[in-house]
């Protein structure tokens, strides 16, 4: 008997889990005008915000235009302040496409080659000069995960920086993971080295050198490098939360950055939907650098074999022009696709937990993007 009410309670359990887990889908008729496909969409969210499964921005456009773009939520746990079209979120790894926009701009100014060794501008790390700066924008430079190492020994009571990581990596005399360039392996640690490639070559920080050279000509008023180190916050900064009994039930308790939290350039950009638009607007007008120039953040990167690897300088290639990016942090999830022959944009940003963000189609954010990529290929 015993036996049997705990089966029946890991059955309830694991048939809750999945029910929270699951996204219904949009389902929109081909003959619907592009107004009825709206609706559609706009009533879908909502319906998913009311279960839990949602809570933020989507926006959608096509060459200059907005076609879509709504919220669905609040920027806070305590649900004080709903959210707008200037509401600032984590993008996660989302910045990593930022980060690479900085070192693309240095190499057009003349500052840096992509075949420098990182230790040309970090000679701390002497033990990693076989690895180039491009090989750390493809994630194949061998450099091991500061994540990984500042886990086990890092007072956790103390906010990480990105000096402290660099110490952490020459203490430990690491040694890179596999010879550059042997094969593709998402690299945290890589990303925040060209960070601090951009701080040392610039002269600025890492924070002004974007707004200066990447932020402000992109007239995107708000996003900002926010972290636990920074002096203000962002305009409209949203939170992250996730739920109190992990994806089940209502009651929600806050999620917003932790100890490593004092490192950039593999995260920490804070942005909106409409700066994300901007955004998308600067590197098609070139108003960062010449666009032909950056086309190159759409090409992959190869091993010494000459496999291509799917990915760019911060960007996920999926061919046919498509390139996107996910990132996941401290309840936030979002996403950027963009098809470069249509010219489309989907933005997706949630601050309502992580969980399973991208592991599986079958699974909440992930789902509601492959939804939308459904629905952009169907708008006239």
């Amino acid at each position: 008997m015993t036996l049997l009410v705990i089966l029946a309670g890991i059955l309830a359990a694991s048939s809750a889990f999945m029910s929270v887990l699951y996204i219904p889908p949009l389902s929109i008729s081909e003959n619907s005008t592009n107004e009825e496909k709206y609706k559609k969409l706009d009533e879908w969210l909502s319906n998913l915000n009311k279960k839990g499964r949602f809570s933020g921005t989507v926006l959608l456009a096509r060459d200059e235009e907005i076609f879509f773009s709504n919220s669905y939520g609040f920027e806070d746990v305590n649900e004080t302040k709903v959210f707008s079209e200037n509401s600032s979120f984590n993008l996660a790894s989302v910045s990593k496409q930022f980060t690479s926009m900085a070192i693309v701009l240095l190499k057009h100014k003349g500052k840096l080659s992509y075949q420098d060794s990182i230790a040309d501008y970090i000679p701390e790390l002497n033990l990693f000069k076989e690895a180039t700066i491009e090989q750390l924008l493809h994630h194949t430079s061998g450099v091991p995960d500061y994540i990984t190492m500042a886990s086990k020994e890092w007072d956790k009571r103390k906010v990480l920086k990105t000096s402290d990581v660099i110490s952490i990596l020459k203490s430990n005399g690491s040694s890179l993971k596999f010879p550059p360039g042997e094969k593709f392996e998402y690299s945290n640690t890589g990303y925040v080295l060209l960070a601090e490639v951009v701080k040392r070559v610039s002269g600025e920080s890492f924070a002004d050198f974007m707004k200066n050279n990447v932020f402000i000509p992109s007239e995107m008023h708000h996003t900002k490098i926010f972290n636990l180190l920074s002096e203000f916050e962002p305009k409209n900064r949203v939170y992250g939360f996730k739920k109190k009994h992990w994806l089940l039930g209502g009651a929600k308790n806050l999620k917003d950055l932790n100890y490593f939290d004092g490192v950039s350039g593999d995260g920490a950009v804070y942005s909106s939907a409409v700066d994300l638009y901007k955004w998308n607007r600067a590197i098609l007008e070139g108003k960062i650098i010449p666009k032909s120039e950056y086309d190159r953040a759409f090409e992959s990167g190869r091993t010494h074999e000459g496999k291509e690897t799917g990915y760019g300088y911060g960007w996920l290639l999926k061919g046919k022009g498509i390139v996107e990016h996910a990132g996941g942090w401290q309840g936030f999830s979002s996403y950027i696709y963009r098809d470069l022959p249509k010219n489309s944009l989907i933005v997706v940003l949630d601050n309502s937990s992580n969980v399973f963000r991208v592991t599986s189609h079958g699974f909440r954010f992930n789902s509601i993007c492959l939804n939308l990529q459904e629905l952009i290929k169907k708008i006239e």
